[in-house]
């Protein structure tokens, strides 16, 4: 990984190996992640695979917020339970993180938060804005795009 001065946030528990293959690599190229620091982390026993990264995630009309933490989190090869997914936070230290997802019928959450310190607890518009859409019971909400 490139040397980078704000660096993706790593668990601090147990069990957790970061995952430097080339299917890893591969993997981040197609999320598009090329640009801004991310690592691929397992924790095999509990079969949870974790994205880390730090990106800028701007849109034209919204608030500038510098870097953010963004952890895609997936297990088993699905979508992991909200509850799993709350430990996933305390691992990597981002309990106050938001969870935001845009993808329909979406494999992995995904969950930000502001490097800056005085942002922690943003939430961005579109949790009012746009439509949720809940599946597994209310488990997983997930945004459509109103525009």
């Amino acid at each position: 990984m490139t040397d980078y001065i704000i660096k993706p946030k790593r668990p601090s528990g147990p069990g957790w190996t970061m995952d430097t293959s080339d299917l890893a690599q591969e993997a981040m190229r197609r999320a598009g992640v090329g640009s801004w620091p991310c690592e691929v982390w397992i924790h095999g026993q509990q079969g949870i695979c974790v994205f880390s990264a730090v990106e800028v995630a701007r849109e034209a009309g919204q608030p500038d917020l510098g870097p953010e933490y963004h952890l895609s989190v997936s297990q088993r090869g699905g979508r992991i339970p909200a509850a799993d997914a709350l430990w996933v936070l305390a691992q990597f230290d981002l309990l106050d993180a938001t969870e935001d997802n845009h993808v329909p019928h979406g494999l992995v959450r995904n969950f930000w938060r502001p490097v800056a310190d005085r942002l922690s607890g943003y939430e961005c518009p579109c949790q009012a804005d746009e439509p949720a859409i809940r599946e597994d019971k209310g488990d997983y909400v997930w945004r459509g795009v109103t525009k």
